[in-house]
C-alpha cells in the first residue's frame, strides 16, 4: 500500500510539473506502477499471501460470529 500513495505522489508531482519530478522521463514515473501490478498480480498469489490474508480474514469473523452467539445465548 505503501508503494501505491509512493506512486500516487510521483505521478501528481509529473503531472503538476513540480520539483525535480517533472523533468523525469515518463518511465521512471511509471515504473512504480509496474511493481505494484506485478506484486498484485504475481508475487502475491506465486506465495500464497493473498490466501492466507483471506484465510485469516474468515478465521476472525468466525471467531466474531461465535462470541455474538454466545453473547446472544446469554454465556
Amino acid at each position: 500500500m505503501l508503494l501505491v500513495i509512493i506512486a500516487s505522489i510521483i505521478l501528481l508531482m509529473k503531472v503538476a510539473a513540480i520539483g525535480p519530478v517533472a523533468t523525469w522521463s515518463w518511465l521512471w514515473v511509471l515504473s512504480p506502477w509496474l511493481v505494484v501490478l506485478l506484486w498484485w498480480e504475481v508475487i502475491a498469489p506465486m506465495i500464497g499471501w493473498d490466501k492466507r490474508v483471506a484465510e485469516k480474514r474468515m478465521r476472525a469473523e468466525e471467531k466474531s460470529a461465535q462470541e455474538h452467539k454466545k453473547k446472544q445465548r446469554g454465556f
